[in-house]
């Protein structure tokens, strides 16, 4: 009885919605850490804010093209391949989700260790332009989705 209550309650939706979420999910993670680290950067000498800066953002622009292009391909793959409808939380493989919770929790440890301002700022503007500029992936499979009406989304 449990799972047939709880299948009732699982938000099902279609692959242009699910691409929606994770292309806003990335796009805002991305710019919250950007903000983050420019933020922290601000209680630095100006020459030394805009070399990390840069510095950052130019590392995190090739982290996107080398690695990041790559998850975001397989995410849109898999949100592309599976049946329709399907759980709105399944967007992100169990795999990228445990990734999620490690990030989360190593972006903690690390604001509360003594480590360097500067080496925090060029983390934070490295994941994040890198999440922000690979977005942009999930931003076209989005627009290249074509949509499917909420009515037919019904249980199976």
């Amino acid at each position: 009885m449990l799972p047939q209550f709880l299948d009732r309650l699982t938000p099902r939706t279609s692959p242009r919605t699910q691409l929606f979420t994770a292309a806003c999910f990335w796009s805002a993670v991305g710019f919250l850490l950007i903000v983050r680290g420019v933020v922290l950067l601000c209680q630095e000498s100006w020459l030394t804010g805009a070399g990390v800066g840069l510095g950052g953002l130019v590392l995190g622009l090739v982290k996107s093209r080398m690695v990041i292009d790559n998850v975001a391909g397989k995410i849109i793959a898999r949100i592309q391949s599976r049946a329709v409808p399907t759980c709105l939380g399944g967007l992100f493989s169990l795999r990228n989700w445990t990734l999620i919770v490690l990030m989360i929790a190593l972006g903690r440890i690390m604001s509360w260790t003594s480590m360097a301002v500067e080496i925090k700022c060029a983390v934070y503007i490295l994941v994040g332009s890198g999440l922000l500029v690979s977005s942009r992936l999930m931003w076209r499979a989005w627009k290249k989705t074509p949509d499917i009406p909420l009515g037919d989304l019904g249980h199976p």
